[in-house]
């Protein structure tokens, strides 16, 4: 069983209680976790999530899966000796300036080293026989090989209104649901439920043998089977 969450945005407690919750859906079976991007910025607690991240994957191996998100991506940019004013300033407007008070240091060139490496070395992207697992999503029309880096981590259209094929079923988040719940379609999943914003985090487990998931879980307790 593959579980694959969206977006954690510095909501440790919202992530351990639906890890809490794929522990009970799974009923005993193993499980790999894939983490969809954006750990930081914008919720309380980014150094607790980064440092969690980082010792589940330590000891579970490729059972933990972190991708980058488009906010991992601004902090390497706003981290480096080359930032400019701007590469600053658009990573502390977009939830920067609650990641910096989590850690307690002013500047984001002063995360740990650890911490900083991390990020830097996340993929943007991971398949398995019948989805790709990315951040944002892919740019229509344009085979996954070939697919940009800024697409991978940003794109919302024309990816969210299109109902083509991708070749394969594509799990993302980075455009928040207003609904607060999974938006589900035939070409694609969004697991972005807003958690950050006073919604659930939500997860989708998936089986080897089927594209579609079979079942959510959230923060809140609840596990839907499709």
């Amino acid at each position: 069983m593959t579980f694959a969450i969206g977006d954690i945005h510095g909501c440790f407690e919202e992530l351990l209680a639906l890890l809490a919750v794929c522990d009970i859906a799974r009923q005993g079976e193993d499980a790999r976790f894939i983490f969809v991007g954006d750990y930081i910025d914008r919720g309380p607690d980014s150094r607790r999530v980064v440092d969690f991240l980082i010792r589940r994957q330590s000891e579970q191996g490729r059972r933990c899966i972190c991708l980058r998100g488009n906010h991992e991506e601004m902090l390497i940019r706003a981290a480096s000796r080359r930032r400019s004013d701007r590469d600053l300033m658009n990573w502390w407007g977009n939830g920067g300036e609650q990641t910096l008070e989590s850690y307690g240091v002013d500047d984001p060139g002063d995360l740990p080293a650890e911490h900083l490496a991390w990020v830097q070395q996340l993929p943007l992207t991971h398949k398995d026989r019948h989805r790709l697992f990315v951040h944002a999503g892919v740019r229509p029309g344009v085979p996954l090989s070939l697919q940009s880096q800024e697409d991978l981590l940003w794109i919302r259209e024309p990816f969210l209104s299109s109902a083509g094929d991708h070749g394969l079923f594509v799990v993302h988040g980075h455009t928040p649901v207003t609904s607060g719940r999974p938006d589900l379609r035939a070409n694609r999943l969004n697991l972005d439920t807003g958690a950050c914003f006073g919604g659930p985090l939500t997860a989708a487990a998936f089986s080897s043998g089927r594209r579609a998931p079979l079942m959510f879980a959230t923060s809140v307790g609840d596990i839907v089977r499709l």
